[in-house]
């Protein structure tokens, strides 16, 4: 009997037969060099789609902004090449000039990773000469600088230490071979055309609170101030009446596994979906609630900030840089400042024609197999909807800074654990969020049944990206947790169901203790965390197997 594996491996096979013999070679080139086979497998798990949206309802002028937007964003993803790795952009451009079918391959692949290092594989080289992993510090530190030298860099030097932590320098050698921080602004050469585009966008703006943050967005990318760059996140979240909006600049810091310090450049141009927000006003209406429910010591409590929350509905229609590696990421809560959050609350958008690629191309085929089938039946896009508000409204659950400590943020006291953890504390404060909204009377069991059985086919999807992606290791933490206490059973079969009540009982522990260990900072219980239950057992290693047809993300592209 032939196995489904080698089924695959022959449906690969052709696919490559099918590319070499069109460039110029045979059918014997492709069956005989596996390399061939297995890059092509590589690049089809990532499912080719071109990323649509309505704009049939947007004034001439402003389909102009966006195009302008569009080529401010092909600048931020050029610089993000720069912050990818130090070799990626060498590696991109010597590739380009060769024109042999295993290059072509290779080319497609450096794309879809911004660099030589799988990101899906623990950042192995794929391609090139160099290290064998993506440094941790990727384009943002030396290659042979290590964790210790910059520390006692800053120890020796205090006066540095604003800007060695900061979030918008570069960590470079001097000619003495001395560590200092270099201003993006000064980094990188395109920052001043950025900066233009952004003034010549806001003069095709008819929205006055947009042409506002345009203005001050550019003048943040003239200076790599930080106060700069708080007064253009204020000016962000007080966008109204705006069809367009737009996340552009340095926002993430995940590619900096050294500190978790610097920012990666990314941007999203976005057009709003007014009707399909206006459903989220149940969400955003229990904020308050969302924080008084959360499963934590109540000497912990802080109230949280609901007054100038928004939340909102949009559909991509450009996407380059830190967001578009490898995994897209299908919503966003930001500012990721906690003094802009503080006052301000934040702004939650969800990414509706992203999500729904994702749900019809990964997640609902993971759920028919690995999900008990009396219970696959019930997934659906709506509740995955609701789960992504949730978890995007619970990042600003918690405390943003540490317990009796009010001027060390919680993400500083974790480093670089902060990210995955912070993605933990989202996601479960999420599934709590859904009990929450079932005790207010405002959702039903049934829709609780569908959200858990979405979620857990959901992690699924997200442990597929690895433990060197933040939402990776979440999702490894989770799932090896409820799996471990009883919250989520194996069946006789080999699928996966749940209990409710164990479910949730089980949901709420891990909850309490990750709200715990943020509210007190405590570096080494997240390391720990992370360290015990982070990485995919040999296990997991052969669940993934069972869906390795399905496609682990989107090889997308975009109408600008």
């Amino acid at each position: 009997m032939v196995s489904i594996r080698q089924l695959l491996v022959a449906a690969v096979l052709c696919a490559v037969s099918f590319l070499i013999i069109s460039c110029g070679g045979t059918k014997e080139d492709a069956m005989d060099n596996p390399r061939f086979a297995e890059l092509q497998a590589l690049i089809d798990e990532y499912a080719p789609i071109k990323v649509e949206a309505d704009i049939s309802h947007l004034t001439e002028r402003e389909r102009l902004l966006i195009a302008k937007l569009a080529e401010a964003a092909r600048i931020c993803d050029d610089i993000f090449w720069l912050q990818s790795s130090h070799d990626a952009l060498a590696i991109r451009d010597s590739l380009a000039n060769m024109s042999d079918n295993e290059s072509k391959l290779l080319t497609e692949l450096v794309r879809i990773y911004y660099g030589p290092y799988n990101k899906m594989d623990e950042y192995k080289r794929f391609v090139g000469e160099g290290p064998e992993k993506r440094p941790d510090g990727g384009g943002f530190y030396p290659e042979d600088m290590s964790k210790e030298e910059f520390e006692a860099h800053i120890n020796n030097n205090p006066q540095d230490k604003d800007a060695f932590e900061g979030l918008y320098t570069v960590i470079v050698r001097d000619e003495d071979g001395n560590l200092q921080a270099v201003p993006y602004h000064n980094y990188y050469k395109d920052m001043e055309r950025l900066a233009t585009l952004m003034d010549e966008a806001a003069d095709l703006c008819d929205n006055p609170s947009l042409k506002e943050y345009l203005q001050l967005r550019a003048i943040a990318f003239r200076t790599s101030k930080y106060e700069d760059y708080f007064k253009s996140d204020w000016a962000w979240m007080d966008l109204k009446d705006n069809n367009i909006d737009v996340i552009i600049g340095p926002i993430e810091s995940y590619e900096d596994g050294l500190f978790n310090y610097k920012t990666a450049f990314e941007a999203k141009v976005l057009v709003k979906d007014i009707e399909a927000t206006k459903e989220l006003d149940m969400f955003k209406d229990n904020i308050a609630k969302f924080q008084e429910h959360l499963p934590w010591d109540k000497k912990y409590f802080v109230s949280a900030q609901a007054d100038g929350t928004v939340l909102q509905i949009v559909n991509v229609v450009a996407y380059t840089g830190d967001c578009n590696k490898a995994t897209k990421s299908i919503a966003a809560a930001l500012p990721n400042d906690p003094a802009v959050y503080e006052v301000k609350g934040g702004k939650k958008s969800m990414y509706k024609n992203l999500m729904e690629a994702k749900f019809d191309k990964i997640l609902k085929p993971i759920a028919d197999i690995m999900i008990a089938p009396d219970m696959a039946q019930y997934v659906n896009k709506h509740q995955m909807m609701s789960f992504v508000t949730l978890h995007e409204i619970s990042h600003n659950l918690g405390r943003g800074y540490v317990y009796k400590k009010p001027n060390l943020t919680v993400r500083a006291a974790l480093k670089e654990k902060y990210s995955p953890i912070e993605e933990l504390k989202a996601d479960i404060c999420a599934v709590v969020g859904q009990k929450t909204l079932l005790e207010l009377g405002l959702i039903t069991k049934e829709d609780v049944r569908d959200a858990m059985v979405t979620f857990v086919a959901g992690l699924f999807r997200s442990m597929r990206f690895g433990s060197q992606s933040a939402h990776g290791v979440a999702n490894f933490i989770q799932f090896r947790y409820l799996l471990e206490h009883g919250g989520i059973e194996k069946t006789e079969d080999g699928y996966y169901t749940f209990d409710e009540d164990k479910f949730f009982s089980v949901a709420s522990d891990l909850a309490k203790y990750v709200l715990e260990l943020q509210s007190e900072g405590d570096y080494q219980k997240a390391s720990d965390l992370i360290k015990d239950y982070g990485e995919a057992t040999p296990e997991i290693m052969q669940e993934f197997e069972r869906v390795k047809s399905v496609p682990r993300d989107l090889n997308s592209t975009y109408m600008y």
